[in-house]
């Protein structure tokens, strides 16, 4: 049997590729050969560019023998002057002699043999169509592929066979017969239990190169040697393509048109699949599985092609038609050249649809158009690796596309991590006052769990740092922290970033594949609508999550953190939020206050924010001096932490490389308090432009509260009537200062209340 050599193979596949009848079982170290299904073509052996894959050696056995002296004759297939080389035959007899054998012999006087026993085969009555049995890689494929046919085999040996059985009958005394060809399914053929006791071992030309090499015999310097007898008076062209009908047949079988010849594997496994269905009734047929007849067997000893090697054997053959032709050998003609068939296929269940669907899918394949039958991993179809997978034959890993589309995701996802750990990095939250230590207690009590946390506060209050933080002291600190805001995108798209999509067209994973064993912030929850709700209910209360386009739950272990500056419990009682939803995210509600409820700490994040300014803009702003600093202090932050970073990085930009902030450098409206400018003389109180920007103001006010009041207070409502995003519209009531509450419909009272 082929053996592997587990250090050398790297895994390419290109045996499985090559092989036939797909004798090759993939394991998690390398490859392996299936025994029960392997016809011993060498196919694999010829492609291995490592040499990982090797034959059954006889060369230990055959030396042995040699030193030991004992008697022994080497047959030479047909095809031998393809494989010699620059020798000539009388000098590779010559060479042959030197080694040891006392007997060389021209298996060509096989065939004679052989095609005596199929003529007289042909003249008894038997089952129709008749297969011929010379080649072994062929009988090999019917006793293991194709068992119904073993009763169309012709009983009659292969040629080798019949000279070495001959041989052996005509021998006076002890013989040690070994055979020389270029076909490697000769070897399984030599180790068949009814051959044992006829043939000693099967050499291919390139090991007895090999042999040559070792005993410094170099068989070109050699005198020539003509063939023992007994000599062949045809046969020799058994080898070209095409030669076998005209060696083993008589006549009048090629001119009635009653025989089908054919080569290679694809020609003869469609032939076997007609006759085991009765498509087809010829009288005989003649198989080979190499293209080319014998020459075209992937021995190594040669490395011309199939074309050349057969004029070689051609011009041997010629020189020889027109030499003495002895008599046939009367003690040869009595020799039994019969052979039997065994049924050597081995049963498998064939896998149930429900089995080869399930590997089907987690190879991404769920429709048939998702098939792509590449052959990529050595199987014509998808179905047929699909097949393997379940019979323990090949991997899922297997399949190049879906291998490829792992490799990306997985590059895709560490390149994330990456981007948001560098986020991340060195960043705490802000402040030391006493409600941030409170805050910053409570993120390290529930940091540890793998509960689902809510994080609420006004805008710019700093949820994303307390969301990082919340990663960075939890178990799952050295996983990636995924991000995702639910502003801005529709339904449809924010379902695809965070479960991905399984579409052939759209083929992705989303946030919460890529974050697996981490932790995902989910922003505004608030803004996403139902679909996505329920869709997060979904994962929440199973652990798995559904992608667009598919057809199976994926579990999935990530931890949600949500951030919501609205207010939900009324989202709850006006229907546009969850109420399954909202009663899992509240279980850990974390509110962060705003910066207006926190003066003590406004001096300690401006410096801490100029600071992360100044590195990040390569300056090198040492202080804010007082006038500065107070008016920080008056302003009242409608935008919270988000605001101050803004304000702090601007007047770092515009103070260029002054050492100290000034007043002057900060961008702030008038607060309650700061010293109003003076107006310029030059400019007129009724500017234009002035009167201009205060009109707008008013327009843009009445046109706000006229969709929010044709909407009763519906925000979203209101944002689709101005054909505007829900979350301009937001940031436009805050700039006007419009509350929603003032126009809500209150529901009439029944009557009897």
């Amino acid at each position: 049997m082929i053996q592997t050599d587990i250090q050398r193979c790297r895994s390419c596949f290109a045996c499985l590729r090559h092989c036939p009848v797909k004798a090759v079982r993939v394991t998690p170290q390398g490859t392996d050969t299936d025994a029960g299904r392997c016809i011993g073509c060498g196919r694999c052996l010829q492609v291995c560019s490592q040499q990982a894959r090797r034959a059954p050696n006889s060369l230990n056995r055959c030396q042995r023998l040699l030193r030991h002296k004992e008697p022994m004759a080497a047959i030479l297939a047909p095809s031998f002057p393809a494989y010699i080389g620059d020798m000539r035959p009388g000098q590779l007899v010559s060479g042959l002699h030197r080694l040891g054998f006392q007997l060389v012999v021209e298996g060509a006087w096989g065939v004679e043999l052989a095609a005596r026993t199929i003529a007289a085969g042909l003249r008894t009555v038997s089952t129709a169509p008749r297969i011929l049995s010379h080649c072994p890689a062929i009988v090999a494929l019917v006793e293991r592929h194709f068992p119904q046919l073993l009763r169309n085999l012709s009983p009659c040996v292969s040629p080798l066979v019949a000279a070495a059985r001959a041989l052996r009958a005509t021998h006076a005394g002890p013989l040690r017969i070994v055979t020389i060809s270029s076909c490697f399914a000769a070897k399984i053929e030599a180790a068949d239990d009814q051959f044992q006791d006829v043939i000693d071992g099967a050499l291919t030309f390139a090991e007895i190169g090999e042999l040559f090499e070792t005993a410094g015999i170099t068989p070109t310097r050699l005198p020539e040697t003509v063939f023992d007898q007994p000599h062949a008076r045809s046969g020799r062209r058994f080898a070209l393509s095409g030669g076998a009908p005209t060696s083993l047949l008589p006549r009048d079988y090629a001119e009635q048109g009653e025989m089908l010849s054919t080569e290679g594997y694809q020609n003869a496994r469609e032939v076997l699949l007609d006759l085991a269905a009765g498509r087809i009734r010829p009288g005989i047929v003649d198989l080979r599985l190499c293209r080319g007849g014998c020459l075209g067997a992937c021995d190594p000893g040669s490395r011309l092609s199939a074309f050349a090697r057969g004029r070689l054997v051609e011009q041997f053959a010629r020189q020889h038609d027109n030499g003495p032709r002895p008599e046939p050998d009367a003690a040869s003609a009595k020799v039994n050249l019969k052979r039997t068939f065994s049924n050597r296929q081995t049963r498998q269940e064939h896998p149930s649809g429900e089995s080869i669907r399930r590997v089907l899918q987690s190879t991404d394949k769920f429709s048939q158009r998702d098939e792509l039958n590449c052959g990529a991993c050595g199987y014509r179809t998808c179905r047929e690796h699909a097949t393997a997978v379940c019979r323990s034959l090949a991997r899922e890993d297997m399949c190049l596309p879906y291998f490829v589309k792992r490799l990306k995701a997985e590059q895709a996802r560490l390149q994330k991590s990456a981007q948001l750990a560098q986020q991340a990095a060195e960043e705490v939250m802000p402040g030391d006052d006493l409600l941030a230590r409170q805050l910053l207690d409570l993120v390290q009590e529930v940091a540890p769990g793998d509960k689902t946390i809510l994080l609420r506060g006004e805008m710019g209050t700093g949820k994303k740092t307390a969301a990082r933080t919340i990663h960075r002291y939890s178990r799952r600190a050295e996983q990636p922290l995924a991000t995702l805001s639910c502003s801005g995108l529709d339904q449809q798209q924010l379902l695809i970033e965070l479960f991905g999509s399984r579409h052939a067209s759209d083929f992705r994973q989303g946030l919460l594949e890529l974050a697996a064993g981490g932790t995902l912030m989910l922003e505004e929850i608030g803004d996403a609508g139902q679909k996505v709700q329920d869709a997060l209910l979904e994962f929440l209360n199973h652990g798995s999550i559904m992608p667009v386009g598919a057809k199976i739950r994926l579990p999935v272990d990530v931890r949600l953190i949500v951030t919501s500056r609205r207010d939900l419990e009324q989202g709850v009682k006006e229907g546009w939020f969850s109420s399954d939803l909202y009663y899992r995210l509240c279980l850990c509600t974390l509110t962060l206050p705003p910066l207006r409820n926190r003066p003590q700490a406004l001096q300690e994040l401006a410096e801490q924010l100029l600071r992360r300014s100044g590195r990040r803009l390569n300056r090198n702003p040492a202080a804010i001096d007082a006038p500065a600093m107070e008016a920080l202090c008056r302003y009242a932050w409608p935008g919270n932490i988000l605001e101050l970073a803004a304000v702090i990085e601007r007047a770092v930009i515009l103070g260029g490389d002054d050492p100290v902030l000034r007043r002057e450098h900060l961008s702030l409206p008038l607060a309650a308090g700061a010293s109003a400018p003076q107006p310029d003389p030059g400019k007129s109180p009724s500017d234009f432009r002035a009167r201009r920007g205060r009109q707008m103001e008013l327009i843009e006010r009445g046109l706000l509260e006229r969709y929010l009041r044709e909407s009763s207070g519906n925000v979203s409502a209101a944002a689709r009537r101005a054909n505007l995003p829900r979350r301009t519209f937001y940031r436009l009531m805050e700039r006007y200062d419009i509350q929603r509450c003032k126009f809500l419909t209150r529901p009439a009272a029944r009557k009897g209340d």
